[in-house]
């Protein structure tokens, strides 16, 4: 997203945007404490936009790619966000936050997907990354 851009502040997606994160906070309870791992992370991708989350091992990449395909909260992560808000391809506008584990189990994998950081666990390298997925 482009500094000063505006997040939507609705249901509604921007115009082109397919994904739009506001807020996101994501903390582990260790010894009755939360500890902090994402704090107040925003964003947003267009149709077409690469976006890459880097930073040093343990600054949230992974825990941030996991709480956006609501897989988190089966781990223990705490998350809250004011909006996850995402377009699927049928072109609906879902709030991933609201969606039952059987809904977001229709959403992985038809509308999002994450490869994890070491690849060779994730993909095979005879096959395409399309024909992987299939």
């Amino acid at each position: 997203m482009k500094e000063g851009t505006p997040l939507p502040h609705s249901d509604e997606l921007d115009a082109g945007d397919v994904l739009a994160v506001e807020n996101l906070n994501i903390a582990f309870m260790q010894e009755q404490q939360k500890i902090a791992a994402v704090r107040n992370l925003s964003f947003s991708l267009q149709r077409g936009e690469t976006l890459a989350i880097v930073g040093e091992s343990g600054s949230g990449k992974s825990v941030t790619a996991l709480a956006l395909m609501r897989l988190l909260e089966q781990a223990g992560g705490l998350v809250q966000c004011d909006k996850m808000l995402l377009q699927r391809r049928s072109r609906e506008v879902i709030e991933l936050s609201e969606q039952s584990a059987a809904q977001m189990r229709h959403v992985r994998g038809a509308d999002m997907a994450m490869i994890f950081q070491e690849p060779m666990t994730s993909l095979n390298p005879v096959f395409t990354v399309g024909e992987t997925d299939c």
